[in-house]
């Protein structure tokens, strides 16, 4: 069951025993929500410990300036902080500040959210439109347990829009729109009061971008509702039911006809040509409040939709579904939602129509080495870095649906904007940086993509891309006749003298193996210079039986 209104003030110290606790705080154009959950004992749910909202108009600049400027840095800072104290005294053992629009399209995001990791520890990270989108979809799925048949969601932020078609199973569309209250405030109305043609224009904007939508939608089937998220629905929601004496009734679920808006947002319009502040809106919000209405408007229309119902969770709780799923801590019967990393790559693998047998072994490959070079302490990295080992491997050659020449270029390039779901903006760079070196040119700080990593990222880019390529050699004749290997590690005699590493190559019996081994001498370079390290190699006829790969992945595009 969900736990969506149920909040819990915890005025306790930070020793929480039990299931536990998470914070997620959204860094939103408009502002900064943060939400504090705990896990069930049970699983079935977690429960809202606690929420914290504050306004950052200073961020909106970012929209149109392109940057992040001091006062929105220092502001951000400090709402971060006091964030990040208040999930403490709750008990959070973990918090995650997940930046949008505002960040995303900031030309100082990446380096924005290096400097709130350096100075507060915290776990900021930039993801992309169809992230959101489908954090969004897990926090409606939670929050509307009883949810039917195909839906679709509308979530109006403050830099974009996101729309989402569905069903309790799959998501059928996915679209981020640069269609957000404040952004279309900057660009359409720039004086305090607007005028009748700026409001006209503003409609014809909306409609013109989701023509394409609803045509697209028309061709999937449609859907039976329409689910309305995030802060402007809420507001328009509240409006509505003012006007319909019903003030008491839940906002989460309530319904709120086409009709009703059409005469909210005239009222709207009325209000705000004549400069009068809007009732019943926060201060905040009166100025952004009229663009967002129009937008949920003539997308209500173009839709043709009589009726939207208000869900008030959205990416927050979207975000701590996803973490307790993959942590095993909620099993509300959204299992099959648990793995979109794995379906992600494996779809994007299938959409460029790669070698899956070839990306398997050399996935393989690479994760045996990783696994061993741990064993040795030859390297610290961590299981999520495995997976970005796992993720490049597996797509380092889906370039190839480009071109032959420079294919890892391409497979680069396809990467990074493959909406690779289940990944933070920061995590596909890397996965599409290690692929981009599994061949040709070792990275340089002339090359732009990788340039933009931070020292740590360049640093893990280059000693992953340096196990791929030897992977990658390990299958150069695509005939996947290498089993397993092992390392055997003779340490140097004197301190300036490198280790020795022999690299035990076991190939099933009958099969040649040359391919493999030239270019194995061939890509051995960067991995010495990597791991400092001399590698020589050995191959040994392969008499054991080993199992057969797994295919999980492939089944999981079957499902």
């Amino acid at each position: 069951m969900a736990a969506v209104n149920r909040t819990r003030q915890n005025k306790g110290s930070t020793d929480v025993h039990g299931p536990p606790i998470l914070a997620c705080i959204d860094m939103g154009t408009n502002s900064f929500h943060m939400i504090v959950c705990q896990a069930s004992e049970s699983r079935d749910h977690f429960e809202v410990i606690t929420t914290v909202k504050e306004a950052v108009p200073f961020f909106r600049r970012a929209l149109t300036n392109h940057t992040i400027d001091a006062p929105a840095m220092a502001s951000a800072l400090r709402i971060l902080k006091d964030m990040q104290e208040k999930a403490q005294q709750r008990g959070a053992r973990r918090i995650v500040a997940v930046a949008t629009s505002a960040v995303r399209e900031s030309d100082n995001g990446e380096a924005v959210l290096l400097r709130v990791r350096e100075e507060l520890g915290l776990d900021a990270r930039m993801i992309s439109g169809r992230e959101e989108a489908r954090l969004i979809y897990l926090g409606v799925l939670w929050s509307m347990p009883d949810l039917k048949g195909k839906f679709a969601i509308i979530d109006i932020g403050g830099g974009s829009t996101e729309v989402i078609v569905a069903d309790r199973h799959r998501t059928w569309f996915t679209e981020s729109y640069k269609l957000g209250a404040a952004r279309l405030t900057q660009r359409f109305f720039r004086k305090e009061k607007p005028t009748p043609q700026e409001i006209r224009e503003l409609h014809d904007e909306v409609r013109g971008m989701l023509r394409p939508a609803a045509a697209r939608l028309s061709e999937i089937g449609g859907f039976t509702q329409l689910i309305g998220t995030s802060g402007t629905v809420q507001a328009l929601a509240k409006l509505a039911r003012s006007r319909n004496e019903e003030p008491d009734s839940d906002l989460h679920g309530y319904r709120m006809g086409l009709n009703d808006l059409e005469e909210i947002v005239q009222y709207l319009e009325e209000r705000s040509l004549s400069g009068e502040r809007i009732k019943d809106v926060s201060t905040d919000r009166n100025r952004t409040i009229l663009s967002g209405s129009i937008v949920l408007l003539e997308a209500m229309r173009s839709l043709n939709v009589g009726q939207i119902m208000v869900c008030t969770s959205a990416l927050r709780e979207g975000y701590v579904v996803d973490l307790f799923l993959r942590e095993g801590w909620l099993q509300a019967g959204l299992n099959e939602h648990l793995n979109p990393r794995l379906k992600s790559i494996y779809s994007l693998l299938q959409k460029y129509q790669a070698s899956f047998e070839h990306a398997e072994q050399v996935t393989d490959l690479a994760e045996q080495i990783f696994h061993k070079l741990r064993e040795l302490k030859l390297h610290t990295y961590d299981d999520n870095a495995l997976h970005m080992l796992r993720a490049a491997a597996m797509l380092h050659d889906v370039g190839m649906f480009v071109g032959r020449n420079g294919h890892h270029k391409h497979s680069y390039y396809l990467i990074k904007n493959g909406g690779l779901l289940g990944h933070s903006e920061e995590e596909v760079s890397v996965i599409a940086n290690i692929a981009r070196y599994h061949r040709g040119s070792e990275p340089k700080e002339s090359h732009e993509p990788f340039i933009q990593l931070t020292a740590q990222e360049k640093k893990m880019v280059a000693d992953l891309s340096a196990i791929l390529r030897l992977a990658e050699a390990l299958d150069r004749s695509h005939r996947q006749v290498v089993q397993r290997v092992e390392f055997d590690v003779t340490p140097g005699r004197t301190k300036d003298e490198k280790a020795s590493v022999s690299l035990l190559i076991f190939v099933r019996p009958g099969e040649s193996w040359e391919p493999e081994t030239w270019a194995l001498k061939e890509k051995k370079a960067m991995f010495e210079r990597q791991f400092g390290l001399r590698l020589a190699f050995e191959v040994r006829v392969d008499t054991r039986s080993v199992s057969p790969r797994s295919t999980n992945g492939r089944a999981l595009l079957q499902g």
